[in-house]
């Protein structure tokens, strides 16, 4: 296992809406640098888990923990965690920088970080180019790189994708490049 990545742990984390249980007990365990897929019916839990692992939810009992450290009752902020949303969430009045710098400006990083974060982003996600052009005019394959890239931007310990399997393709590769880039490992370009 590499030891720059971050292992998560979920504990009988349990789940209501008002009276109504919609997860019971959930435990789930992940070493470091994994892949995993929630895969289930519509309705079962899936996004309401991811949303209590990013602080989103508020969970009734159970823990959850990310490289040993108990984030269970942290606000969102606080968990270095990034989540790329289904719909992707992007600012629809801002440029793609904008949209991928969004969560570095949040956190206070100065303008040159910023910058030279967007630049490498853009060209991992092949996005080259298209920086200052607003979301609203892209491909939906670019906006979805789009929403990786803010993402992924904030170099999160773990990063939640709720997508439809359907569209997981165009976050395959970006994904694992990045995992390369930490391994220490240059990315191969197709």
């Amino acid at each position: 296992m590499n030891p720059a990545a971050t292992p998560l742990q979920i504990s009988d984390v349990s789940v209501l809406y008002g009276a109504n249980r919609v997860l019971d007990r959930v435990s789930l365990s992940t070493g470091g640098g994994e892949f995993i897929a929630l895969l289930g019916a519509s309705g079962c839990g899936k996004t309401t888990l991811l949303r209590a692992i990013c602080g989103f939810v508020a969970i009734a009992g159970g823990l959850i923990a990310v490289g040993g450290r108990d984030i269970t009752r942290l606000p969102p902020d606080q968990r270095n965690i990034a989540m790329v949303f289904q719909s992707y969430a992007l600012w629809p009045h801002m440029t793609v920088a904008q949209n991928i710098g969004y969560g570095l400006k949040l956190r206070g990083a100065g303008r040159s970080e910023i910058a030279r974060r967007i630049a490498e982003l853009l060209g991992m996600l092949r996005l080259e180019g298209l920086g200052e052009r607003k979301v609203t005019a892209l491909s939906g394959g670019q906006r979805q790189r789009v929403a990786l890239g803010r993402a992924l931007a904030v170099n999160p310990q773990i990063l939640l994708l709720l997508i439809a399997p359907a569209h997981s393709a165009p976050f395959l590769h970006p994904t694992r490049a990045c995992a390369r880039r930490r391994d220490g490992r240059e990315p191969r370009r197709n």
